[in-house]
C-alpha cells in the first residue's frame, strides 16, 4: 500500500525552486482608451488609430518562500488575442518577474503576465468571489534579476500538500 506522504509532489526535490505563493490583498481592473501615439507601430493600434488597454492589476503579499513572506508583489495581467504564438515559433514565457522593483506601493517584487482574452471575464468573476491565492513560477534568467514566468494559477485556497511550505495566516496589515 502506497502511503498518503509518497503521494505527495511537495516531496520532490526542486518542487519549490523559482516558485512563489501570493496571497492576493486586493486589486483592479484597469482601461485605458486614448488616441494612439505616432510612436506606436501600426499593427498595435485599435481601430487603426486608438490606444486601448485591459488590464488586471494585483497587489499581494508573498506567503512563500519562507525568506520573502510578507514582502509585497504587485502583478499586472494583460489579456493576449488568439493570435499571439507560443513555444518554438512564439513566445517562450507566459510572463516576466522583477525582483527589487521597489515602486510607490513598496513592492519587492513587480510580475507581468499574459492571460487569453477568452479567459478574461471568468479570471474577473473568480477574483471578485473566490479566488485569494496566486502561485507563479519563474526560472531566473538575467543577471538584473529579470525572471521568465513559466507559469501561473490562482485559487480559492492552499493546497494540504502546500500547507507547511505556504506557512500560518499572515496578520492583516
Amino acid at each position: 500500500m502506497v502511503s498518503d506522504s509518497s503521494k505527495n509532489a511537495a516531496l520532490e526535490p526542486g518542487f519549490f525552486d523559482g516558485r512563489f505563493m501570493v496571497e492576493i490583498a486586493e486589486w483592479d481592473w484597469g482601461l485605458y482608451v486614448g488616441l494612439s501615439s505616432g510612436l506606436m507601430p501600426v499593427e498595435h493600434r485599435f481601430q487603426g488609430g486608438l490606444n486601448y488597454v485591459r488590464s488586471i492589476e494585483i497587489l499581494g503579499r508573498i506567503r512563500a518562500p519562507l525568506v520573502h513572506r510578507a514582502k509585497l508583489m504587485r502583478i499586472w495581467i494583460s489579456p493576449f488575442r488568439s493570435d499571439m504564438r507560443f513555444g518554438d515559433e512564439g513566445l517562450d514565457e507566459v510572463g516576466q518577474f522583477y525582483r527589487g522593483a521597489g515602486d510607490v506601493f513598496g513592492t519587492s517584487f513587480q510580475a507581468s503576465l499574459h492571460l487569453p482574452e477568452d479567459a478574461l471575464a471568468p479570471a474577473l468573476s473568480c477574483l471578485s468571489s473566490i479566488w485569494r491565492f496566486m502561485d507563479i513560477w519563474t526560472v531566473e534568467d538575467d543577471p538584473d534579476d529579470r525572471g521568465s514566468v513559466t507559469a501561473f494559477t490562482f485559487s480559492a485556497r492552499i493546497h494540504p500538500n502546500l500547507a507547511e511550505w505556504a506557512g500560518p495566516e499572515l496578520e492583516a496589515r
